[in-house]
């Protein structure tokens, strides 16, 4: 895993081929099935009209306006295209807002809210780093406990389908970063997550060994290490 320096992964990086062999070998859910149909064909058509990286096919689908442009350049059909507009988006984190946290702390949302600090985005540049973390402490007025408890929610958020919930359980356990993650064996995993559902009852989703190795192995192993502990 590469090491990055913003909260949001540089998609630019994602080469199209790459793409199109993650959405041909990943899970897809039912709804997303459909984009396997034709999809040599339609990433031939994206490759000759310029797109390169996902970035790129992200900018043209941004918008139902330049969705429906895009559709009549390429002769991709738009109904295509949309589901491609979800599984490209599905490549950025989506940011987790801290009053979402089950059995959080009020008074270390009060804080947050204090620096208008809402969310794991906001959070990222102020405790990136051991130094960061330090300056941050003096003026949030939290302790180093609480920060680096923070810091794990911020990292695991990065993750791909970790939302609020998820992210508490996965903090509640020893397996508290995307790195501890990714270098944990799957049953191992899944015994933790078991075993902090009982004790803090934040998540109680279904969780089954083929899902947790496939996450591990599809998804935890591709977010870039962004946090120095």
């Amino acid at each position: 895993m590469k090491s990055e320096n913003a909260y949001m992964p540089d998609i630019s990086k994602v080469d199209l081929n790459e793409f199109k062999n993650e959405i041909k070998t990943g899970r897809l859910l039912p709804s997303r099935k459909p984009l396997l149909d034709d999809i040599d064909e339609f990433f031939f058509q994206l490759r000759n009209a310029g797109i390169r990286n996902a970035a790129q096919l992200k900018e043209n689908l941004r918008s139902n306006s330049s969705l429906e442009r895009f559709a009549k350049e390429t002769s991709i059909p738009e109904n295509y295209l949309k589901l491609l507009k979800r599984e490209v988006n599905n490549l950025l984190p989506t940011p987790i807002k801290f009053s979402d946290i089950p059995n959080i702390s009020e008074k270390i949302v009060k804080q947050l809210n204090n620096l208008e600090i809402v969310d794991t985005e906001n959070l990222f540049p102020h405790i990136n780093e051991p130094e960061s973390r330090q300056k941050f402490k003096k003026i949030s007025g939290l302790s180093m406990d609480e920060i680096l408890w923070l810091t794990k929610l911020v990292d695991v958020s990065r993750i791909k389908w970790v939302g609020p919930k998820l992210a508490r359980l996965i903090v509640d356990t020893e397996y508290d970063t995307v790195k501890k993650l990714a270098d944990g064996t799957p049953l191992e995993v899944l015994k933790a997550f078991n075993e902090a559902k009982q004790t803090h009852k934040a998540y109680q989703g279904l969780l089954g060994i083929n899902d947790i190795e496939s996450w591990i192995h599809e998804v935890v192993v591709k977010t870039p290490l962004v946090i120095v502990y």
